[in-house]
């Protein structure tokens, strides 16, 4: 996963380590962390959602268990615009997926194509506990300490943050309702930053 941006970070270590074991979900966390993306989102993102020629993805439906049944169905409204510019990291990780979801459906004896990028060895849609079993799985492998998948997403926003990304610009990656959202991650200031900037202080002043 990606170096742990404060307190919300297992690293881009993480989703790396995933990597170099071939683990078959190291796509869905490195949209988690670079993408800001949410649990539901990256295990309800269907095939079409993928641009490759535009480099784009159509982030607006989601896979969650509701009243003992799974359901995928689409959050977008006629008013929004959940389509996102795919970085070249991510474009990697999603070929890697689709290409060993592809192995899956050869092996498998018996496929059920559900049309989601990220499935069992079986074509059906991953359960999201077993995800979240994945997600903490991954962060002992990795030897970072385990944050939930919500506080992966808040590490994007906190990397953005160290990055100087102008927090309107984050808003609009992180797909937040609320400007003030936002701003709660990027006023969680680093002892780094606050450093920083003291010393750039001390130095104007002598």
């Amino acid at each position: 996963m990606l170096v742990a941006p404060r307190r919300f970070a297992p690293s881009p270590t993480d989703a790396q380590s995933a990597k170099a074991e071939n683990d078959p979900l190291y796509a869905a966390y490195a949209l988690v962390l670079i993408m800001g993306m949410r649990e539901g989102e990256v295990l309800g993102l269907p095939d079409e959602a993928i641009n490759f020629e535009t480099s784009e993805l159509d982030i607006s439906w989601q896979l969650q268990r509701v009243q003992k049944k799974l359901l995928h169905r689409q959050t977008k409204t006629p008013t929004s615009d959940d389509t996102m510019p795919l970085i070249d990291i991510v474009t990697t990780a999603l070929k890697l997926r689709l290409e060993r979801r592809g192995r899956d459906k050869e092996k498998a004896d018996a496929w059920l194509d559900s049309g989601l990028v990220f499935t069992t060895e079986h074509g059906t849609p991953i359960e999201p506990r077993n995800f979240l079993r994945s997600w903490a799985r991954r962060c002992r492998k990795a030897g970072v300490r385990y944050i939930t998948v919500h506080d992966g997403r808040r590490s994007c926003g906190s990397l953005l943050a160290d990055l100087d990304v102008h927090p309107r610009v984050a808003m609009r990656i992180l797909r937040h309702a609320q400007f003030a959202v936002t701003m709660e991650i990027y006023t969680e200031i680093s002892s780094e930053q606050t450093r920083a900037a003291l010393k750039k202080l001390g130095d104007s002043l002598q």
